[in-house]
């Protein structure tokens, strides 16, 4: 019997496409779209609050707590320099952002 699907045998666990990494909680809703603007909180204010990277996905702020310095440098990244060729696809639940793609156009 031939398989026709066009889904690779062996993706990775962590891939969105993967039936495995579906299974998720049901009471928490995870969307996706692509980010359209972006701000970066360099030093989070007020004092002793958390630093974030937000994205504006489907008419929306979403946040990154504490993004590690080579999300930041890849995001910008997408959004300065390759702004034609590359976009960054978020997934998030509510405003928090929980998967970064930066993939080509």
């Amino acid at each position: 019997m031939t398989d026709n699907s066009s889904e690779p045998e062996d993706l990775p666990k962590g891939l969105p496409n993967n039936p495995e990494s579906q299974k998720k909680n049901e009471s928490e809703t995870v969307e996706t779209g692509i980010a359209t603007r972006y701000w970066l909180e360099l030093l989070p204010y007020p004092e002793g609050s958390t630093r974030s990277l937000w994205l504006f996905v489907n008419n929306d702020w979403r946040h990154l707590d504490n993004p590690d310095p080579s999300t930041q440098i890849t995001v910008q990244d997408a959004f300065c320099k390759c702004q034609g060729r590359l976009e960054v696809q978020v997934w998030y639940s509510e405003d928090v952002i929980r998967g970064l793609l930066v993939r080509t156009k």
